[in-house]
């Protein structure tokens, strides 16, 4: 089994710990590629948005982030929360493929559509300006090409995962060639705007083409049932998935609308700086999932210690990547973005520490998924979205985008805490509590690897 690139950041001493043990050597198999891509995603999406925001400017580039965030509160009801319900049931059911994906995508279309026709219509609704309409449009189109992630479900589910990264990586280098080719030749802000557009059209025809490649046929079917039954198991997850869009991009929408373009552009550079770490824990959450759902059912007490050991991975993390970027922010600011960004250093020196809690509750969502507490996972995205909401009203016209990160800080805060009071969780709560302790830390390395 080849392990790659992953061997040059793991310590000797535990490499030769996952090299006995096979089980293991899967885990750092699968996250090899998903390393692979979230690293390149990052460092190119990284560097050309910082050149991007320093051409722009903090009004243009906070008008764009305020039509992308607009737009991603509706981007919910074109994934309609099929990923996992869709590669479950073509593991389960691989002779029903072609009905699975043809069901599956039809599904997608008619979300993507919606949600297009929802967005539009708002921003017609509240008579906005007409580049502000153009952009929506334009960014919107991509919630219907967004129909072909079910090919990428279909690789998840053959662990061919190679090719989703190779789809996903081809947009997001094709759209990054033509925002540089944009800067150069001095365009507008829509064709940026365009750039969005032209990343999910490279990734869809690349799924397509290695879809094909792999010697798939394309005779998908449409089962009504079927998609009766996917809708109806996927509808808890799309409230769900409503109420963290919310939580987690309508404090964009709120500054856009209450405050300046420009307020949003130094709001934004902070955010994309203190999110540009988050697909570290998620490559560990996601590789590490099949070994707790296998130490559940074999020793209940074995499943404790490593979720107890990856809650306080998570939490020291996030620490460890707070502490620096809050002391040096302002710094980081200038170096990165320029003067005409000064504003945003608070806010980044505020909004780094809700990585901490993003963290932890990106591994204890895997948890509820683990103990199907379902109806608890989606209570909790609610607590955030409400708390988040009524925080934002309050903060941002008192204090401006300073408020807007503490209001952002304290609901991510909330949506963990919620976990530490039901019955059902006290377990898990008193794993949270637990997880500010270094010692910990260690202790996930010595529980994982027996």
């Amino acid at each position: 089994m080849k392990l790659g690139v992953l061997k040059k950041f793991i310590p000797q001493f535990i490499w030769r710990k996952i090299e006995k043990n096979p089980e293991l050597q899967k885990i750092v198999a699968n996250m090899n590629w998903l390393f692979l891509d979230k690293v390149i995603q990052a460092v190119l999406g990284l560097v050309v948005g910082i050149w991007m925001a320093r051409y722009l400017g903090p009004d243009q580039f906070g008008l764009l982030s305020f039509v992308i965030a607009f737009v991603s509160l509706f981007g919910i009801f074109a994934r309609l929360g099929l990923n996992n319900i869709a590669i479950r049931e073509i593991v389960k059911n691989p002779d029903k493929k072609d009905e699975i994906l043809g069901t599956s995508f039809l599904m997608k279309a008619l979300g993507g559509i919606f949600a297009i026709a929802l967005s539009v219509g708002y921003i017609v609704f509240i008579k906005s300006e007409d580049i502000v309409l153009v952009m929506t449009v334009v960014i919107s189109s991509t919630l219907l090409f967004q129909a072909f992630d079910i090919i990428d479900y279909w690789f998840q589910s053959q662990e061919k995962n190679k090719y989703s990264v190779y789809s996903r990586n081809f947009g997001l280098v094709l759209a990054s060639i033509m925002k540089i080719i944009f800067i150069i030749l001095g365009f507008s802000v829509f064709f940026f705007a365009l750039a969005n557009l032209i990343a999910v059209l490279g990734t869809s025809l690349a799924l397509l083409w290695f879809y094909l490649h792999t010697k798939n046929s394309f005779k998908w079917k449409i089962n009504f049932s079927l998609m009766k039954k996917m809708l109806s198991d996927s509808w808890p997850l799309i409230l769900s998935g409503v109420a963290i869009a919310v939580y987690m991009k309508l404090d964009q929408v709120m500054i856009g609308t209450m405050l300046t373009n420009s307020d949003l552009g130094n709001y934004s550079i902070a955010v994309r700086l203190s999110e540009a770490w988050y697909f570290v824990p998620s490559i560990i959450i996601i590789a590490i999932f099949p070994s707790m759902i296998k130490a559940r059912k074999r020793n209940y007490d074995a499943y404790i210690q490593k979720l107890q050991g990856l809650y306080g991975l998570m939490v020291w993390m996030g620490i460890i990547i707070a502490i620096p970027i809050s002391i040096f922010s302002r710094q980081i600011i200038n170096f990165l973005y320029g003067d005409q960004y000064s504003s945003a250093f608070v806010v980044l020196s505020i909004y780094v520490w809700a990585g901490i809690f993003v963290f932890l509750g990106n591994a204890s969502a895997k948890y509820l998924v683990v103990e199907n507490f379902t109806k608890i996972a989606f209570l909790k995205s609610l607590i955030g979205a409400i708390i988040n909401i009524v925080l934002n009203l309050i903060l941002i016209p008192r204090y401006g985008i300073e408020g807007a990160a503490v209001a952002t800080l304290l609901s991510y805060m909330a949506v963990v805490l919620v976990l530490v009071f039901p019955k059902k969780t006290k377990v898990n709560g008193m794993l949270y509590l637990r997880a500010f302790n270094p010692y910990y830390v260690f202790q996930y390395f010595k529980n994982f690897f027996k």
